[in-house]
């Protein structure tokens, strides 16, 4: 049998340097916190679920914002002078709008028609959530579209995401509230 020499050349050397300091790179430094993760995406439920990090961002006015979308940015800031505020939030989190925190933390029901499914009724969403003013601190149940009254706002929980898809259950983890906030 006639035995060649291997010849290894600088550039397979390279090659080989380059592909072992990306994987090493890769190991220490995972994707950013910001950066969405898919949760849920089959092609039953086309309805992908986007978790972002939960850190918030203080606006002037001393209201919070979180991030939001398929590219977990902040949402923009409420200006100085609003009357209104609208608070986007997941279950457990604090998100402050006008001095007012709300921190949703038990569904008591989703009776929301699903999708695909034919209802003589919309259905709603009914909430539990802490509210935190100047006034103090309550446990409060909204009602989707239904506001909600204290001694210096009007509260309404104006959106709940994602929609119901028919023999689907939505994860506790995948529900994204919507509360605008009004100055009475």
């Amino acid at each position: 049998m006639d035995k060649k020499p291997i010849v290894i050349t600088g550039a397979a050397i390279a090659l080989a340097i380059g592909v072992f300091i990306t994987v090493v790179i890769a190991a220490e430094h995972p994707p950013a916190l910001d950066t969405p993760v898919v949760t849920s995406a089959t092609s039953t439920n086309p309805q992908a679920s986007y978790e972002c990090n939960q850190d918030a961002k203080t606006c002037p006015d001393g209201s919070t914002v979180g991030r939001t979308g398929p590219d977990c940015e902040f949402t923009a800031c409420p200006p100085t002078s609003a009357k209104s505020a609208t608070v986007k939030t997941t279950m457990g989190q604090a998100m402050t709008g006008l001095n007012v925190t709300i921190t949703p933390f038990e569904i008591i029901s989703d009776s929301r028609c699903a999708e695909g499914v034919q209802c003589i009724w919309a259905g709603t969403v009914q909430l539990k959530a802490k509210i935190k003013s100047a006034m103090g601190e309550s446990t409060m149940t909204f009602e989707l579209g239904k506001p909600v009254t204290t001694e210096a706002e009007e509260i309404t929980l104006t959106d709940v995401s994602p929609g119901k898809v028919a023999g689907q259950e939505i994860p506790v983890s995948s529900y994204r509230f919507t509360f605008e906030i009004k100055m009475r």
